[in-house]
């Protein structure tokens, strides 16, 4: 027992840790949809979580799902009112609890029998078993299982989970009614359904409940087995309240068995779960019973304070039930008032009918002219449309004639380029020929023959460039313009050997029209880069050429 409270407190922190995973990823999620119904859903099972532990947080979480209620539909609505209803009447607050569940009533009455109505009927049934009308209380529950007999859920796991909880309620009336057989009958096959549906937590309720009977009937070991058995369940499921309710009925057991330190020790623990659940009923349970403990073991001054802290507890839920009867009195007398207020309210109804019959007259007389409007200007942004497509097919048109003469005039230039460079191989081979003519002749006829060579070789050259830049001139009609505006230093050779750049001509082709060598070439070209100013060696001189 010295490591118990070490376990213990490894579970608590263990609990811990995955109830706040939970929980934030419930908010996250919620933080992340902006659709009403799954962020009242989202705030349901936030409030489910909480229900266990702390009844006001889960309260909290319930009615800020009420902000959305304009916005979700009628029976999320009612799944609302139905758990704010539960908190309450595990709170204690039965009339509110009633309150709720009957507005959560109206909206399941509405749509066919489904299963979320079972859980209303049952709170109901709670509600007058709390009340001390066991009859009614029955009646409910029996309509309950009648709506289950209709097969309204299909679910089996589901049946055999509401199963087990109208079972073990009906054997705490039976109980109430001190027909513990019958009871004990009720709780068994409550538990059959609850471990089908294994559904821990009302099997620990039953569990309970059971040994609740055994204790009575001062079936001490029976009721200490069980009542561990539910202890455990609990644990699993860090049911806090539930917690709460096991160690004290165990502090119980173990004060009737007079072993008052193992008493003390289960009522202790059970008093911190209570404050934990902020349940102040069951709190003051656990006190007068360590009141009683601490008189037996011989500790009177704490069974004293035990007494007075219970005392003053006692009288304090005392005074929230008198204030819980004059709020119900000041609720009925406002609904009197209500009532009264209520004919002369009919007679303005029949007025504000015909303004709102008027404004929706208006309404749809606004919206056809604003939709015939709408309708106009639609057609104009059609039309506007369609202009624009033409005007666009118009424009690619005149593009796509554009490269077809530009990729027809490069064919053009590039043949006739290829025409020059034969021009000049023959008459490079013309001149090849005279010159070996020449060499066969008198001193005076190698004269006459050279005058011929140099004549051929000038009007060679003049024609050759004047055709190639006049056909260039054509293609790229600003290249030269452009060049000569930003390096107007550059000699007409040096132009000339930017414009065959400009065409990607090959070195062998351009040495072939300007009768230079590769050699000669190569230099011309090292002053080129200079002279354009083009000092990174990775540059490329035709890509450079191409971008001006």
């Amino acid at each position: 027992m010295k490591y118990l409270h070490i376990y213990i407190g490894f579970f608590i922190f263990f609990c811990e840790i995955v109830f706040s995973q939970n929980t934030d990823r419930l908010k996250l999620q919620y933080q992340k949809t902006s659709d009403p119904d799954k962020k009242v859903a989202l705030l349901i099972k936030t409030g489910h979580l909480f229900e266990k532990r702390d009844l006001d947080s889960a309260l909290f979480y319930y009615k800020k799902a009420l902000t959305f209620e304009k916005k979700i539909t009628d029976t999320l609505l009612a799944r609302v009112y139905s758990n704010i209803g539960n908190a309450n009447l595990l709170k204690g607050n039965i009339d509110v609890c009633l309150e709720y569940q009957l507005k959560a009533l109206k909206f399941y009455e509405l749509y066919p029998p489904q299963q979320d109505i079972v859980r209303v009927y049952n709170s109901i049934a709670l509600v007058y078993f709390f009340q001390g009308d066991f009859d009614k209380a029955l009646v409910r529950f029996n309509q309950v299982k009648s709506l289950l007999d209709q097969n309204i859920i299909k679910d089996s796991i589901k049946v055999n989970l509401i199963k087990g909880k109208i079972l073990n309620n009906i054997g705490i009336i039976y109980d109430n009614q001190h027909k513990e057989d019958l009871a004990l009958e009720y709780f068994m096959q409550a538990s059959t359904h609850s471990k089908k549906a294994k559904d821990n937590e009302n099997l620990s309720s039953v569990y309970s409940n059971m040994g609740i009977i055994y204790l009575k009937g001062k079936r001490y070991d029976l009721a200490e087995a069980i009542f561990i058995e539910a202890l455990n369940l609990r644990k699993k499921e860090n049911n806090i309240f539930g917690l709460c309710k096991s160690n004290y009925h165990l502090g119980r057991l173990y004060k009737e068995k007079k072993q008052f330190d193992k008493a003390t020790e289960y009522l202790l623990t059970s008093l911190k779960y209570c404050r934990q659940a902020n349940s102040s009923s069951s709190r003051a349970s656990v006190l007068d019973e360590l009141s009683l403990v601490m008189a037996g073991k011989g500790d009177y001054k704490s069974a004293y304070n035990y007494h007075v802290a219970f005392k003053s507890l006692n009288d304090s839920l005392f005074n929230k039930e008198n204030q819980k009867k004059i709020t119900r009195a000041e609720m009925q007398y406002k609904f009197d008032k209500e009532s009264q207020s209520a004919k002369i309210a009919q007679n303005h109804r029949e007025l504000v009918y015909s303004i709102i019959a008027i404004v929706l007259i208006l309404g749809i007389i606004i919206a056809i002219i604003m939709y015939r409007l709408q309708e106009s200007k639609a057609k104009i942004q059609q039309l506007a449309k369609e202009s624009a497509e033409l005007s666009n097919k118009d424009l690619s048109l005149r593009e796509d004639n554009l490269k077809r003469e530009l990729e027809f005039k490069n064919k053009e230039l590039t043949t006739n380029i290829m025409y020059l460079l034969k021009k000049n191989e023959f008459n490079s081979e013309i001149s090849s020929r005279l010159m070996e003519l020449k060499k066969q002749m008198k001193r005076t006829d190698q004269d006459i023959i050279q005058k011929i060579i140099v004549d051929i070789k000038n009007a060679q050259d003049d024609d050759i460039w004047k055709e190639f830049e006049v056909r260039f001139s054509q293609v790229y009609n600003d290249f030269y313009e452009r060049l000569n505006t930003k390096y107007p230093d550059l000699t007409l050779n040096e132009k000339r050997i930017c414009a065959f750049l400009r065409l990607n001509m090959t070195t062998k082709e351009i040495c072939a029209l300007t009768r230079q060598s590769y050699n000669s070439l190569n230099v011309a070209r090292a002053r080129l880069r200079k002279k354009l100013n083009i000092q990174n060696e990775d540059i490329n001189l035709v890509t450079f050429l191409e971008n001006i």
